[in-house]
């Protein structure tokens, strides 16, 4: 299949010839990919400012913004089947029992900064023909949402910083009013 990778020794992007990913576990889905966003953090990769290969591989395929159709449903995957759109998430927890945020389902605020990120660190990207996915990874899209589906990774970044910024509302000693925010020497909010 085919797929956009970087390569940052010898700092080289190219689309090469990937092998077609094949689902590995009962709980995987293989998805096609459909359309992948390209943002600042691809910019970023394709500069070779970072972006690294999984263990053992010289390439990293890139693409972490991405909407695919399901084409292969594991035994036990529940909730998806063929056919359906998805977007997959990026980062994935670490490894480690001391890490309470990886442990409680929170690795975007991981301490131990060992995750993994589909198309970044360490994981390879959507921006190949199809890849295999854990379904707890995937989130159904509605056919609806078909022309606006590949925006939802960026617009996570701006919902969880909302949620971010109520939680430190939540902190003060008076209640601010629904709807505005009190900014203290964090620029605008």
């Amino acid at each position: 299949m085919k797929a956009v990778a970087v390569f940052p020794k010898q700092r080289e992007v190219r689309v090469i010839d990937a092998p077609e990913p094949r689902l590995q576990s009962p709980t995987q889905v293989k998805v096609r990919t459909l359309e992948v966003g390209v943002c600042g953090t691809d910019k970023d990769i394709a500069q070779f400012t970072y972006g690294t290969p999984p263990s053992g591989s010289e390439y990293l395929i890139v693409g972490h913004e991405c909407l695919g159709e399901v084409v292969e449903v594991g035994s036990a995957v529940q909730g998806l089947q063929k056919g359906d759109l998805v977007v997959p998430r990026v980062r994935r927890p670490c490894p480690h029992a001391t890490c309470p945020a990886c442990r409680h389902g929170h690795p975007d605020f991981c301490i131990t900064e060992d995750y993994t990120e589909r198309g970044i660190k360490e994981a390879h990207g959507f921006c190949a023909e199809f890849f295999v996915e854990d379904v707890a990874y995937v989130h159904r899209v509605p056919k609806e949402l078909r022309d606006v589906a590949v925006l939802t990774e960026p617009l996570t970044i701006a919902e969880k910083a909302l949620r971010e910024v109520k939680r430190v509302q939540e902190r003060l000693p008076w209640k601010p009013e629904v709807g505005r925010a009190v900014v203290l020497g964090a620029g605008p909010v």
